[in-house]
Order: C-alpha cells, then sequence, then structure tokens
C-alpha cells in the first residue's frame, strides 16, 4: 500500500478518522522519522498485537504484565493505527525496553505498510473473525492479510496464535519463528484456562503452564476476555516472568470504558456498556456472558454491525438465532441492518410485543426507563459509529 493514497486522507475510516488536508504532510514527515527511529532500537523491543477482536484489551493487558520486569511503552486505545503506531515508536527512550503496537488492519496491504515501519521480532494474534469485512472480505482473506506480520517473523521470532481459533493455528504453517499456543485446550496450548466462573460480576478462573496452576479473580467480565489474559501471561513467560508476578498484574488490570463495562443503571439494574465495537463474534461473546450473570431479566440492545459488506445480511440474521436460543427476555434494537434481527426473530417465533427495530437513540433510552426494573442486567453494544454509547450516558445512574 502507498501510504499516500490510504484513505485516512479523504474519508472518515472505521476510527472515524478523517485527516485535514493542511495536516497530511506533518504526517508522512512523522511515519518516515518513525521509521529511521526504530531502527536505533534492537527487534526484539517490539510486539504487536493483531487480529479481529480483543486487540486492545491484549495490548493493556500485556503492558500491565510485561511491566513486571520490564519499562514499557504502548499504542494508545481509538486513534487508528496509521497515526497511532508512529506516535507511539516516536515517544520512546533508551529506557523503554519493551513496546507493545497494536496493528489493527481494516484495508488490503495495510500490514506492509506497518511491516515498512518497524517489524516486531514477538508476534501475538487474537482471533481471526468477521470485522472491516466490506473491504477484507471473509475470514480466510483476513487471516491472509493479518498473517503476513506472522510471515514477516525471521526464524529466531516468535508467534503466539490463539489455539481455539482454526484461523489463527493455520497461521502457523507460514511462520519461520517458534510457535507457542495459548487456550482452553490443555493437550495443545503451553498456557491455558481451566475451572472458568462468570460470578459477581468478575471472571474466576485457573491459568495453568505445565504442573504450575493459579488462580485468577479476574476483573474483566466473560470467558472471551480471558484470552487477552493467556496471550500477555504466555508473552510473560517466555520472557522468564513468574507466574506469580503475572497473576499479580493480571488482577488488578480493570475493564476499559465502554468494553464490556459494568454500570449502574436505574431502579436497581445494572448496565453493561459495551460500545466501544461490535462485530458478529463479539456479540455472541457478549451474549454468552450475559446469560450467565444473575438476573432477574436479560436485555439487550444492539446496533447495527458495520462494515460487514455482502455478509451483514447474513450474519445480522445468525445474531437474531444466537438470542432466540439463549432466550433474551427483551430486544431493542436500532436502524440499518440491525432490522434483520428483528425480522429473523420474528420468523423464529420471538415474542413481538419485546423486540422492535429501527429506534433512534432518544427512543432506546425511553424503553429502557420504561422496562428496566431491579435486578435486570441489560448489555448495550453496537459499532461506535451508532453512538450507543450516548444511551449509557443516558441511562447510568449518576
Amino acid at each position: 500500500m502507498d501510504i499516500k493514497n490510504h484513505p485516512i486522507w479523504t474519508q472518515v475510516t472505521p476510527y472515524k478518522t478523517k485527516i485535514a488536508p493542511f495536516k497530511k504532510p506533518f504526517h508522512l514527515l512523522r511515519i518516515y522519522l518513525a521509521k529511521q527511529y526504530a531502527k536505533l532500537y534492537p527487534r526484539d523491543t517490539f510486539i504487536a498485537v493483531t487480529g479481529s477482536v480483543g486487540k486492545t484489551t491484549t495490548v493493556s493487558a500485556l503492558q500491565a504484565v510485561l511491566s513486571q520486569k520490564y519499562k514499557t511503552e504502548a499504542t494508545k486505545p481509538n486513534l487508528d493505527p496509521i497515526l497511532n503506531i508512529p506516535q507511539t515508536i516516536l515517544r520512546l527512550n533508551p529506557s523503554i525496553k519493551k513496546v507493545i503496537l497494536e496493528m489493527g488492519v481494516e484495508y488490503p496491504g495495510e500490514m506492509e505498510f506497518y511491516l515498512q515501519i518497524v517489524k516486531p521480532k514477538t508476534v501475538v494474534v487474537t482471533r481471526i473473525a468477521y470485522a472491516h469485512s466490506e473491504f477484507l472480505g471473509s475470514p480466510p482473506q483476513i487471516a491472509q492479510e493479518k498473517g503476513k506480520l506472522v510471515e514477516s517473523l525471521p526464524k529466531d521470532g516468535v508467534a503466539i496464535l490463539n489455539y481455539d481459533d482454526i484461523n489463527c493455528r493455520l497461521l502457523a504453517q507460514n511462520c519461520q519463528g517458534k510457535v507457542y499456543y495459548f487456550g482452553m485446550d490443555a493437550k495443545n496450548c503451553t498456557i491455558w484456562a481451566g475451572n472458568i466462573k462468570v460470578e459477581n460480576f468478575q471472571t474466576v478462573f485457573e491459568l495453568n503452564l505445565g504442573v504450575e496452576r493459579v488462580q485468577i479473580k479476574y476483573k474483566l467480565l466473560g470467558e472471551h476476555q480471558i484470552y487477552a489474559a493467556l496471550a500477555a501471561a504466555l508473552c510473560a513467560v517466555i520472557l522468564k516472568i513468574p507466574l506469580t508476578r503475572i497473576k499479580f498484574a493480571l488482577e488488578l488490570l480493570e475493564p476499559a470504558m465502554h468494553r464490556f463495562q459494568p454500570l449502574p443503571g436505574p431502579f436497581g439494574s445494572v448496565i453493561i456498556d459495551d460500545t466501544y465495537n461490535s462485530s458478529p463474534q463479539a456479540v455472541e461473546a457478549a451474549i454468552d456472558t450475559l446469560i450467565k450473570l444473575p438476573a432477574k431479566r436479560k436485555i439487550i440492545v444492539l446496533g447495527q454491525m458495520l462494515e460487514l459488506g455482502k455478509y451483514s445480511e447474513k450474519l445480522h440474521r445468525q445474531i437474531a438465532r444466537k438470542i432466540y436460543k439463549e432466550k433474551i427476555d427483551y430486544t431493542f434494537l436500532g436502524g440499518g441492518d440491525a432490522n434483520y434481527i428483528e425480522d429473523e426473530l420474528k420468523s423464529l417465533g420471538y415474542w413481538e410485543e419485546r423486540v422492535e427495530s429501527n429506534l433512534s437513540n432518544s427512543q432506546i433510552v425511553a424503553h429502557l426507563l420504561k422496562t428496566l426494573e431491579k435486578g435486570d442486567v441489560c448489555l448495550i453494544k453496537g459499532s461506535r459509529a451508532v453512538r450507543l454509547d450516548e444511551v449509557v450516558k443516558r441511562v447510568v445512574k449518576k
């Protein structure tokens, strides 16, 4: 990809970023300087994180755990990687020993651009799934683009892959370096989780390394959130950080804003704010966690999932089948392709009076204030562009 022609200069990207024309030369200069500055640091300074879901949480977990031994730096959340990676590199100084870079990909060719700036010696891949599929295509095509990062590793490089995701496992075929796996499979993973329980709005699990085992009381809610902890723990183990220090760091990790964050709702309800972003796999994982929470009734608010291209109708209907299967009590939906969810739910026989779509954010707020009661748990999730965070602000108890 020729960075001079990237959509960031001409349109709003998935990160809601658009650069004013007069700023373009300054950003291009920053990219050039970052590329030169990165050459001053050993390649093993840099750790890259990519994947379709869980990248930002994994970056946070890695920084928390690696800070037990090293001075670290990391990319900031909510900033387009085209800008984020150069800015992070230019913040470095000789005292910083580990740098964690989130290398999200939205368009074909972006990974090659990142690799022109810096080639990390350690790569973490979280999971490959439908996300930005309007531009990248199906999961195998997404894996091909993100897999360029794994393919770039030297023979003494390290790939840390999610064993539970087949698309991640396949990336090992083109890796010259050493491959390590994390996941739930005790037989095939170097580090794995077991005895998982969601209780008291936290996640408790056992972190296993060979015959060693520690219990983690994790403030991040849900089994899907454990993968970030496993990836970070595995990287730390490779860098000779003991499990006791890993446990300490992971138990201090707080949920980031808008990422499955439990908040006090009206009338004694609980609001789960998961409005940072949305994709089919992330929605299904969120529903899996919602049904495990103690609740009088379970309510879900969903905005449409963006950038799914030709897969959008199929994937929204898939979410409807998940809602129906798990017997969610009420479903309130935004507009756009979220209408497919209502259509599919009604065709399945879901209660017509308990589902409504094409709602504005103000209408969603009104429905929630009318519906929520003591003991209810309400999950609110949507792509950033649909601004369901505004709904959260208006219904969360001050």
